[in-house]
C-alpha cells in the first residue's frame, strides 16, 4: 500500500459517532484560525477525544491494524538517535551544512525528516515524515534556533524530552487527520478555519499530555544520572502504547 492508497478507517460505533458530530459541524462566524470561540473550542477538543477512543478501540481489536504502533517504535529509535546526537557538541547532523539554493534551516528540517522519518512507503511512514518534520521545525524555530547555538552547546535536556513526547503526539495527530481527510465529508462554507488541522493538533496536544516524561524519570533515578537516549529508549513501547490508547493511563485523562 503506497502513500496514495485510501486507508481503511475504523468501523466501530464511536468513529461512526465522531464522523457524525464533524459532518454536522455548523462554525461560530466568531472562530478564527488562531483563536476559536469557545463553543467552537470545545466542540472541536470533544471530537479529537472522540477519534482517539475510536482509534483505540480499533487498535484494541488489532494492536497491529494500521502498522501504526510499529512505525511509531521505529520511527521513535531513529528519533532518540538524532536528539542524543544533538545533545553533543558538534552534531553529525550539523556538520557540512552550508547556505545554498534552499536556506540553512530547510536543510536541517530535510536531514531531520529523512533521518527520523525513514523512508518507507505506507501511509504510516508519511505521517511518520510528518511528524518527524514538526519536530525539525520545533528545532529551527525555537529560542535562538537550533543552528544558532547547538554546533557548541548541543539541545538542553528539557528540549529533548519535550520533543520526544512532541513526536508522539504528531504522529497521532497526522494520522487523525489522514482518517478525517479520507472519511470525513465537512459539508460548510470556505473558511479560513482548517477544521482538519484544528482537530488533529488538539489530538496531538491531548496525547502529549499523557505521555511519560524521559526527564521526569532521569529524576527519579538520580544519583545514576541515567543517559536520557538510553531513558527515552527503555520508554518506547509504552510510550507508542500510551499515545495510541493502549497504555495504562488511558485516555480521560488528557480529555
Amino acid at each position: 500500500m503506497g502513500t496514495s492508497t485510501r486507508l481503511p478507517g475504523p468501523t466501530t460505533g464511536g468513529w461512526t459517532s465522531a464522523k457524525r458530530r464533524l459532518d454536522g459541524w455548523t462554525p461560530d462566524p466568531k472562530s478564527q484560525p488562531d483563536e476559536l470561540a469557545t463553543s467552537d473550542q470545545r466542540f472541536f477538543e470533544e471530537s479529537a477525544a472522540h477519534l482517539r477512543r475510536a482509534l483505540r478501540d480499533a487498535l484494541r481489536e488489532d494492536p497491529d491494524r494500521f502498522g501504526l504502533q510499529e512505525a511509531g517504535r521505529a520511527g521513535g529509535e531513529r528519533l532518540v538517535t538524532v536528539l542524543d546526537d544533538l545533545r553533543r557538541p558538534d552534531p553529525a547532523l550539523l556538520r557540512d551544512i552550508t547556505q545554498s539554493a534552499i536556506t540553512l534551516e530547510d536543510e536541517f528540517v530535510r536531514r531531520f525528516v529523512d533521518e527520523v522519518g525513514g523512508d518507507g512507503r505506507l501511509i504510516v511512514d508519511a505521517v511518520t515524515r510528518r511528524a518527524a518534520r514538526r519536530v525539525a521545525e520545533r528545532l529551527v524555530d525555537g529560542d535562538g534556533g537550533v543552528l544558532a547555538g547547538t554546533r557548541t552547546t548541543g539541545i538542553s535536556g528539557e528540549l529533548f524530552c519535550d520533543l520526544y513526547r512532541l513526536f508522539f503526539g504528531g504522529m497521532v495527530g497526522e494520522f487523525v487527520h489522514v482518517l478525517i481527510a479520507e472519511h470525513v465529508k465537512l459539508a460548510m462554507p470556505v473558511l479560513a478555519l482548517d477544521p482538519t488541522d484544528t482537530v488533529a493538533g488538539l489530538v496531538a496536544d491531548q496525547v502529549v499530555k499523557i505521555l511519560p516524561d524521559p526527564c521526569a524519570v532521569a529524576a527519579v533515578r538520580e544519583p545514576e544520572r541515567p543517559r536520557l537516549a538510553d531513558i527515552a529508549r527503555d520508554l518506547l513501547v509504552e510510550t507508542v502504547a500510551e499515545a495510541v490508547g493502549l497504555g495504562d493511563h488511558g485516555l480521560d485523562r488528557a480529555a
